[in-house]
């Protein structure tokens, strides 16, 4: 009973460690669009040893994360998250609050994260990418904060990275079975104070609806294909208003609650209760992660995320994919011309087609991006291998039948020479020089033709 005090004492000492304040967990690399972890941030993630319910908050930079963050914890701007009013983004990279919060039945440990604001100023769009990326593999909870209204790019934008995500992490999890990455739930927090008409579930629901399109437009067929990828998303999705704190926004930070407008406080209590009630254990491959295996996943995915360039926006993700499968066709290719040299055996061609189908495969599944066309791109690449080893066998025949006949017809001659009365030393003379050209045949004569000219040859020495 004394170690199991001692033991959870030094838990609670390890977690209490940590002050009430932001801590860095990923850094951008200066002078790149890539990320690098903190290790002030990994030490606070391996830290906690249960069940743990990161909340994320996203969104465009400007539009209100860190104060909402702070309003979630009941912190003042000055001890939280950095608030800022000038066009620079005040939050770079993602920072995670110091002093996680356990739930009231100990079930899990509410982690509060901010990330940087999409959109702000130099910064450039793969940049946001990883970012977001990243944000929709950590929570369990994602809360997607926008001004106003939910705008058709904000989807595209969700969309483009959360097939981005799914397919980085289908990487680094270093499996063939897809494990779902997508946020255990979705909380759309619209910041305004009139609703025309519709309510905010309304509003969350009809942007991820498909559209009807009896005449198969292609723009409003790319939009439906965008929403269905989010279908997922759109079942655990919830809408919530939430108006504006007070008429001066740069002034926030300065106004305690009574100060504050009374719908705003009513609501933003009432969403706090919302977050607790949707933030559940982060479940990734039917099993609940600990901090430490959180912290784990976070440097796999960077490091995956780092090793190669991805797109620049949604609309380019097909093009980069059909890249990959152009990539992986080519490594088909090299790898058989590079392990035969025509004409080989029909069973060495096999082997050697099988070895670089594999290999091209390898090729095209670490240049995938995303899930949503993977099924497709990968029957596309088949077919487009399959064409290219039958081609390789037309080949193999043509210069199979080249080599056969031309050693077939050396042996030929020997043999009419001899049927036509020509000069001849001996007949052993002649049987030596005949096996001899037999024996080179049987040596260069490989591939589909070689039977065929080897029983021709033989019927012409029995006559």
């Amino acid at each position: 009973m004394i170690a199991v005090v001692v033991i959870w004492t030094c838990w609670l000492a390890s977690v209490q460690s940590f002050e009430a304040k932001p801590y860095a967990l990923v850094n951008p690399v200066a002078g790149t669009s890539h990320l690098k972890v903190a290790d002030e941030g990994i030490a606070l993630l391996n830290s906690i040893e249960g069940p743990v319910a990161p909340v994320v908050v996203i969104g465009p930079y400007r539009s209100g994360k860190s104060f909402l963050l702070n309003q979630l914890l009941g912190v003042p701007c000055n001890v939280g998250f950095g608030v800022g009013h000038t066009r620079e983004t005040e939050t770079k990279g993602i920072w995670v609050w110091g002093q996680p919060q356990s739930a009231e039945d100990g079930s899990k440990t509410l982690l509060y994260i901010d990330t940087e604001g999409f959109e702000s100023t130099g910064r450039s769009n793969s940049y946001d990418d990883r970012v977001f990326a990243v944000a929709t593999v950590m929570s369990s909870l994602l809360i997607y904060n926008l001004p106003e209204t939910i705008r058709g790019s904000d989807v595209s934008k969700l969309s483009f990275v959360v097939e981005l995500a799914a397919g980085f992490y289908d990487q680094t999890n270093k499996s063939s079975v897809a494990v779902p990455v997508e946020p255990g739930s979705m909380l759309w927090v619209i910041q305004r104070d009139f609703l025309q008409g519709k309510s905010v579930q309304q509003l969350v629901k009809d942007a991820l609806a498909p559209v009807p399109n009896p005449q198969q437009d292609k723009a409003i067929t790319e939009t439906n294909n965008i929403r269905a990828s989010l279908a997922s998303i759109a079942r655990n999705s919830t809408g919530f208003s939430l108006p504006q704190p007070h008429l001066d926004r740069t002034k926030l930070c300065e106004l305690n609650d009574w100060q504050l407008e009374p719908s705003y406080v009513s609501q933003r209590d009432a969403l706090k209760r919302l977050v607790l009630q949707q933030a559940a254990q982060k479940v990734v491959g039917g099993e609940a992660l600990t901090g430490k295996r959180l912290a784990a996943l976070l440097q796999s995915l960077i490091a995956a995320l780092n090793a190669k360039e991805i797109p620049t926006g949604a609309g380019l993700i097909e093009s980069f994919n059909r890249e990959a499968v152009s990539k992986a066709l080519a490594a088909f290719t090299e790898a058989l011309d590079q392990a035969v040299q025509l004409p080989v055996d029909e069973s060495v061609l096999d082997q050697a087609e099988n070895r670089a189908r594999d290999e091209a495969l390898g090729v095209f599944k670490e240049q995938l991006l995303g899930r949503r066309q993977a099924e497709a791109l990968t029957a596309q690449l088949e077919a487009a291998i399959t064409r290219e080893a039958k081609a390789k066998r037309t080949a193999n025949v043509a210069e199979s039948n080249v080599v056969c006949q031309a050693h077939e017809m050396a042996c030929s001659k020997l043999l009419a020479s001899m049927a036509r009365g020509l000069q001849i030393p001996s007949m052993r003379q002649f049987e030596g020089r005949y096996k001899a050209c037999l024996a080179t045949f049987e040596a260069k004569c490989v591939g589909p033709a070689r039977s065929s000219s080897a029983e021709r040859l033989q019927l012409a020495w029995s006559l």
